[in-house]
C-alpha cells in the first residue's frame, strides 16, 4: 500500500472520533437552544411557519460554526471536547443577548412575520461567524 492509504487508514479512526465528538456536543447545543427558546420551534416549522424554519435554520447553522472551527487548530480529541463545548455556551450566551437585543421577536415569530426574523437570523450567523474566527485564530 501506498502512503496515502497507510495515512487514510492511520486517519480514519480519529476522523471518527472528532465527528463524534462535535456531533455531540451540536446535538446537545441544538437541544438546549431549543429548550431555552420560549416557543416550540420545531413545531412551528412543521406547521409551515416561515419565520421559525428561518429562525431555527440560522440557530442550525450558528451553532455548527464555531464547532468547526474548534476543528481547524485542535490538538486532540480532549482539546476539541473542551473547546467545543466552551464554544457551546458561550454561543448560547450570545443567541440570549442577541434575543435580549431583540425583544418581542419570539412574538412575531410565533405570529410568522418573516422579515424580522431573517434580521435575527443573520445578527445570530453572523455571532456566529464572529466567534469561529476568534476561535480558529
Amino acid at each position: 500500500m501506498g502512503p496515502e492509504f497507510d495515512s487514510l487508514a492511520q486517519g480514519f479512526p480519529w476522523l471518527i472520533f472528532y465527528l463524534l465528538t462535535v456531533a455531540v456536543i451540536y446535538v446537545i447545543g441544538v437541544f438546549l437552544y431549543v429548550k431555552l427558546t420560549p416557543h416550540k420551534e420545531f413545531a412551528l416549522v412543521g406547521n409551515g411557519n416561515m419565520a421559525a424554519a428561518v429562525h431555527l435554520s440560522a440557530t442550525v447553522i450558528s451553532l455548527a460554526l464555531p464547532l468547526a472551527a474548534c476543528l481547524v487548530n485542535k490538538i486532540g480529541l480532549l482539546d476539541v471536547a473542551v473547546w467545543g463545548t466552551f464554544s457551546l455556551f458561550l454561543q448560547l450566551f450570545l443567541f440570549r443577548l442577541t434575543d435580549a437585543i431583540f425583544r418581542g421577536m419570539p412574538d412575531l415569530i410565533e405570529r410568522d412575520v418573516v422579515a424580522p426574523a431573517v434580521v435575527l437570523a443573520a445578527f445570530k450567523i453572523a455571532g456566529s461567524l464572529i466567534l469561529a474566527f476568534a476561535i480558529a485564530g
